[in-house]
């Protein structure tokens, strides 16, 4: 992946284009609301576009493939048409850094996680500002509501006043285990972080053919998953006054130690070249007894047979020691190119699909919607209550949306570079190559330089 060149910033600016004070949020939905109000007078047309076509390049994500199948609803209602490409993460993520870096006008709309490569995106440029059509009664249907949306996922998809996009879901890593191994062993359930390692040392000894662990190994991918971890023993990314990295506090060395030795020790095979599509897959083959992965990967699992009976979900367990219980929770977006020119339709794809409509349909396909209306309304209450692992999942995001961060790097805006830096730190630790120590320190010293 291609590094766009972006100058360095001070923690307090970072801050307020990463956050942003409730206040100035409040006053943008509340600029957009007011600017939106007359649209019904103004005689919002779905039509008024008919017959152009706007290209997308989207991930490999349920709300992705679902988009894919429903395309021609889009197109049924406004004449346009969609061109989607769907690309696995980092392909896609190369593909747009081609694309972008020539201004090209090939791509209009893509699917872009903030709080990974946004600060990057929007210091290069790449991102529209939807909110003037927002506030265009011509342009943004009368039935819209920004205000909707969780606060959260608006700020992260906000920098500086500037509004990048739609949030499209919610999601964050989650707890997931079998019941009928944990029954089969007489293992109780992790109460706390640090009972998982004794549970898969007990299912090791009851069942050796069974991995009793498994999680994302690959570089990039690790501190999605181990994020958790370091928090609730305490520690994390930044130093305690948030100025410099912190992963070689003490905490959150503990933190490493329990991710990677359970890797190392009760992960499968080739553990560090595997991201969710393998640790999925084992999951769903009934190959795992524990992970802790994606809420978002709840509808792919939930497709392999039997999953939906033997498992049980929760919030990844707090630590008996700290007593903290941090989940990580954020949503993908979907943004409009700023080199697009095909502007309107793009934002007639965004009101589509981010609609309360379209988000209760994604329910069924296990999409977590970004919409409180959604998310609160009876559809996914009827949804749920079909399953416990259902009500177990809906109750876990409900949390996650509540009081998830996605907040989970060094403070640098740099932050797939920290992701790099962070994942290496844990396969060398797993690879015995250094001691979590050693590792964490060596990798706070790299992530210094990046400030």
């Amino acid at each position: 992946m291609t590094t766009t060149p972006h100058a360095r910033a001070s923690t307090r600016s970072r801050s307020a284009r990463r956050r942003g004070p409730a206040v100035a949020l409040a006053g943008l939905i509340a600029a957009c609301l007011a600017g939106a109000a007359p649209a019904a007078a103004e005689g919002f047309d779905w039509k008024r576009y008919d017959g152009q076509t706007i290209n997308l390049v989207l991930t490999n994500h349920p709300w992705s493939n679902a988009v894919r199948e429903m395309a021609q609803q889009f197109t049924d209602k406004t004449g346009i048409k969609l061109r989607i490409e769907i690309l696995n993460e980092d392909p896609q993520r190369a593909r747009l850094n081609t694309l972008l870096q020539a201004k090209s006008s090939d791509v209009d709309v893509y699917i872009s996680l903030k709080i990974r490569e946004g600060a990057v995106y929007n210091k290069a440029g790449w991102y529209a500002d939807v909110a003037p059509m927002l506030k265009d009664p011509s342009q943004t249907a009368p039935e819209f509501k920004l205000d909707d949306f969780g606060a959260g996922l608006i700020r992260n998809e906000t920098f500086g006043g500037k509004l990048t996009g739609l949030p499209i879901n919610v999601e964050g890593p989650l707890f997931y285990w079998r019941k009928d191994i944990f029954a089969k062993c007489n293992v109780t359930v992790p109460e706390y972080l640090e009972d998982i390692l004794d549970a898969a040392r007990k299912i090791k000894a009851c069942d050796p053919s069974i991995n009793a662990w498994a999680a994302r190994g690959v570089r990039n991918a690790v501190p999605y998953p181990m994020a958790a971890f370091v928090f609730n023993s305490g520690g994390g990314f930044k130093s305690v006054d948030g100025t410099k990295p912190g992963l070689c506090r003490p905490e959150s060395v503990a933190g490493l130690t329990l991710y990677t030795d359970l890797l190392k020790d009760y992960g499968p095979v080739g553990a560090t070249n595997h991201s969710f599509p393998q640790v999925v897959e084992l999951l769903g083959q009934g190959k795992v007894a524990m992970t802790h992965e994606s809420s978002n990967e709840f509808s792919n699992i939930m497709k392999y047979p039997g999953r939906e009976d033997d498992l049980g979900i929760k919030l990844l367990p707090k630590g008996r020691t700290s007593g903290v219980s941090q989940p990580i929770g954020f949503g993908w977006g979907l943004s409009i190119s700023e080199y697009s020119r095909r502007k309107g339709p793009s934002w007639y794809f965004l009101q589509w699909a981010t609609s309360p409509e379209m988000q209760a349909t994604l329910v069924d396909r296990g999409v977590a919607p970004s919409r409180t209306s959604v998310f609160e309304g009876e559809g996914m209450r009827a949804w749920a209550s079909q399953k416990p692992v259902r009500q177990q999942w809906v109750a876990a995001v409900s949390e996650i949306s509540r009081r998830g961060t996605g907040d989970y790097a060094s403070p640098t805006d740099r932050v797939p570079e920290t992701r790099e830096i962070i994942g290496r730190a844990a396969q060398e630790v797993v690879l015995g190559q250094k001691t979590p120590q050693q590792a964490a320190c060596d990798a706070d010293a790299a992530l210094l330089k990046l400030q």
